[in-house]
């Protein structure tokens, strides 16, 4: 290992602001060593020599998608490593995360995370995300379900058609939707919902997703509040086919 500022992967991540962003390496990234700055490298495998682009430019296109993704600045540096599995139940998924991004390709079955807060979720799924997009240049876009909603009626209120504001939530190889279920289960909500899972499945895009609501009930009796009464019958039935429900157990890492 010759950077011990960004341990050779060409790249820092860092908060700004409410998201994460990343930029090249200043320590040992300045100027590229093989284009030195210019973006461009001989090729000189075939006759006539020509000139290609350099591996920085994919670099610096990793770095731009990470940068779009909108990935909370707090969860910047997550990653599986950094993961610290305090139950049988959280090792189990931790793997599952490890073969999911292993054989992960776009169009791939997605899959939802439950489990009471404080139990890790949103560190998984930003792990996948920050892997999926600064080493395997996958588009992923990260939204807050109550965020989503906000961000949606202010831009109805500003008069801004709904298929721009919906738009760039179709176009990304993964949506991660966090906190899914939160929010007052209004039937403008669960509308909102139903018209983006339902062009994400028609256009056969992976969607992962957390949430703090038992997938498997309908009502909030007894236990952890149910999911399926705060999304409505047709965006579960959706969700069963384009997720593998896995629950994640444990202590609350926040009350430690």
């Amino acid at each position: 290992m010759d950077c011990t500022k960004c341990k050779d992967l060409g790249y820092v991540t860092m908060p700004d602001g409410e998201y994460a962003r990343a930029r090249t390496c200043d320590a040992c990234r300045a100027v590229c060593p093989i284009c030195r700055g210019s973006g461009l490298m001989i090729d000189a495998t075939e006759l006539p020599v020509r000139a290609v682009p350099c591996s920085c430019a994919s670099l610096n296109n990793r770095i731009s998608l990470f940068n779009m993704a909108r990935i909370p600045g707090r969860m910047h540096e997550k990653t599986l490593d950094r993961f610290e599995e305090n139950s049988a139940g959280q090792a189990t998924v931790k793997l599952f995360m490890k073969r999911f991004i292993d054989d992960y390709r776009p169009g791939n079955r997605g899959f939802m995370l439950w489990g009471r807060p404080g139990t890790g979720k949103t560190h998984l799924v930003c792990a996948m995300a920050r892997y999926f997009l600064l080493e395997r240049g996958y588009t992923v876009r990260f939204v807050d379900f109550f965020q989503l909603l906000s961000d949606l009626k202010a831009g109805f209120g500003e008069n801004r058609p709904e298929s721009d504001l919906i738009m760039p939530l179709l176009v990304p190889d993964v949506l991660i939707i966090d906190e899914l279920g939160k929010g007052r289960a209004t039937e403008w909500e669960v509308s909102v919902l139903d018209q983006l899972i339902s062009r994400r499945y028609n256009a056969g895009k992976t969607v992962i997703a957390t949430t703090n609501f038992d997938p498997n009930k309908a009502s909030d009796q007894g236990g952890m509040p149910g999911l399926i009464s705060r999304i409505d019958d047709r965006i579960y039935s959706r969700l069963c086919e384009m997720c593998e429900f896995i629950e994640v157990s444990g202590d609350d890492y926040r009350k430690r």
